[in-house]
């Protein structure tokens, strides 16, 4: 692996150090993060400001994203519309037919092109995927229990978009989907959000270059010092 390719999984440390520190004003590396058997990130011991926060981090293709709420819960999901090598899509779906209801493949095989039904796909499994990091059980929930129902695309940004669990509208749920730079990004809300936190006025792209790079900010210092030995690319 080059540096290039670990980037993504640094980026996601680092920004959520950072947006916790914006968030509590203490310094970036003063806090511990640890994982629960789900896989799911946790801070431990957080500070007051921080016990309610419900946080999630993503990597794929060239994006790494964060979600963070202290008063909703929250999930994030970020995919590349990609067609893996050496495969046709029918061959990629043939692999993946159980994660989705009939509805939503009939939706997703709905466009005439391999391209348009590729970005279908992504834009669902963003949308599952970012679902089940909310709630925090990971893919252990029966995905075929979560149908959803997409909404307009208008000027790469939708918030119309509609899920049902286990048959039943649930809206308490709200889905935020961007498509940047061919890759989809979903963040998944549950419930309202506090005055500051809304989605719509609090999304920022910020470039690795920006982030402050150090092993004071990593989880782990062997892990900084080989990523920063690794090649930038081949």
């Amino acid at each position: 692996m080059y540096k290039r390719d670990a980037k993504q999984s640094m980026a996601g440390r680092l920004l959520m150090r950072t947006c916790f520190s914006k968030l509590s004003g203490a310094f970036p590396e003063c806090f511990v993060l640890s994982r629960d058997t789900s896989g799911k990130p946790y801070l431990v011991n957080p500070p007051a400001t921080l016990t309610a926060l419900s946080f999630n981090v993503s990597h794929a293709g060239d994006y790494a994203t964060f979600a963070g709420s202290t008063s909703a819960k929250v999930g994030v999901d970020v995919m590349k519309v990609e067609l893996r090598r050496n495969t046709t899509v029918e061959q990629f779906f043939g692999h993946m037919k159980r994660q989705f209801t009939d509805f939503e493949w009939q939706r997703i095989r709905s466009p005439g092109s391999d391209r348009g039904k590729l970005f279908n796909f992504y834009r669902y499994w963003c949308l599952k995927e970012s679902y089940v990091k909310a709630i925090g059980t990971g893919l252990k929930f029966g995905l075929l229990r979560i149908e959803f129902d997409i909404g307009q695309i208008e000027d790469d940004i939708c918030r119309t978009t509609t899920v049902a669990i286990d048959g039943a509208i649930d809206s308490d749920w709200r889905f935020e989907e961007a498509y940047l730079d061919n890759h989809f990004i979903t963040i998944a809300v549950q419930g309202e959000v506090s005055a500051g936190e809304d989605v719509e006025d609090n999304v920022k792209v910020v470039k690795f270059d920006d982030l402050n790079v150090n092993k004071d900010l990593l989880d782990d210092e062997k892990y900084f010092v080989s990523f920063d030995e690794k090649k930038e690319c081949p």
